[in-house]
């Protein structure tokens, strides 16, 4: 299958010239790090769709936490129905593989994304890889999940140079068992908002994908400290929220307002959750610096956020 892969500065002019190219299938980034999310991602998806394209999604890899980086990805994309596996994409210049088998390992519906330089040390089976091999022009995937073998190739409909590519049925999502994929996506996601509310909340749920009336619970009590409609769906507004979070903000008097931040900081420190960080809270914030072994400053910083979180 071809395929083409897109971010926030590729520039589309016609989606049914490219559909009309040959090309079967996009993968979109959507995510980058731990708080960057692609402007264009919606805009790229619906047109996509709209000539009919397969679609999936791509996480550019930073060097933090790759829990917190997958959750971020996760979440980004948790409303859209997928025809790809997801895939991470890593290029750093000195490797972290650690980093990549702990992403990985979060899910095994996961493919990789990288040169042979990181993929083939990685130990991550082949048709798991999406390799890059530019100025190539291979006649099948030679049992790769993919190739990437053009940087700067050229696509109707797109302008400029294209990332052209070709796939295996193996990206496509459960085989395209949309019934099958359902089930997976909805137990992988549970999971992962256990795992963030046993985070924020340290409520020790069991992290089984089962979305019964414990999390449901969780969700609502979560809800409720961050001021939102407490209806146990864990909706856009509720992501917004656990993502800000999960950003670890400076939050202070001094410094920008993040309302969810400062909400779930006053939720923890006491006091009045009202998401205002004014000297209520600067003072509540002291006190609970100095009964953890934390500078007294009333800022709520890196270390401060490692014992609120950690």
């Amino acid at each position: 299958m071809k395929g083409i892969d897109i971010y926030s500065g590729t520039i589309i002019t016609d989606w049914n010239a490219i559909k009309a190219d040959g090309v079967e299938v996009v993968y979109i980034k959507a995510t980058e790090g731990l708080t960057y999310v692609n402007p264009l991602m919606d805009s790229h998806y619906r047109n996509a769709k709209d000539v009919g394209l397969k679609v999936g999604f791509y996480h550019f890899a930073r060097r933090n936490d790759p829990t917190r980086e997958y959750n971020h990805f996760i979440n980004t994309i948790s409303k859209y129905h997928q025809d790809l596996r997801p895939v991470l994409d890593y290029e750093e210049s000195n490797p972290d593989f650690n980093f990549i088998k702990i992403f990985m390992n979060q899910n095994e519906s996961l493919l990789f994304y990288s040169n042979h330089n990181i993929a083939d040390r990685s130990s991550i089976s082949k048709n798991r890889i999406w390799i890059a091999e530019p100025n190539t022009r291979p006649s099948n995937t030679n049992g790769y999940a993919g190739i990437q073998y053009s940087w700067n190739g050229r696509v109707n409909g797109i302008q400029g140079n294209a990332d052209i590519n070709i796939f295996s049925r193996n990206i496509l999502m459960n085989n395209e068992n949309s019934s099958n994929q359902l089930t997976v996506n909805e137990n992988n996601r549970v999971k992962i908002i256990q795992m963030q509310l046993n985070k924020v909340l340290k409520k020790g749920l069991d992290v089984d994908g089962s979305n019964g009336s414990k999390t449901s619970a969780a969700i609502k009590e979560f809800q409720g400290a961050m001021g939102l409609l407490q209806d146990g769906i864990w909706g856009p507004m509720t992501v917004q929220a656990i993502e800000e979070i999960y950003a670890r903000p400076t939050v202070g008097i001094n410094y920008f307002s993040y309302i969810y931040a400062t909400r779930y900081i006053q939720w923890r420190a006491g006091g009045t959750v009202d998401g205002i960080f004014g000297n209520e809270t600067k003072s509540n914030v002291e006190k609970w610096q100095k009964n953890h072994g934390l500078v007294v400053d009333g800022i709520v910083g890196a270390e401060t956020w490692k014992k609120l979180l950690d």
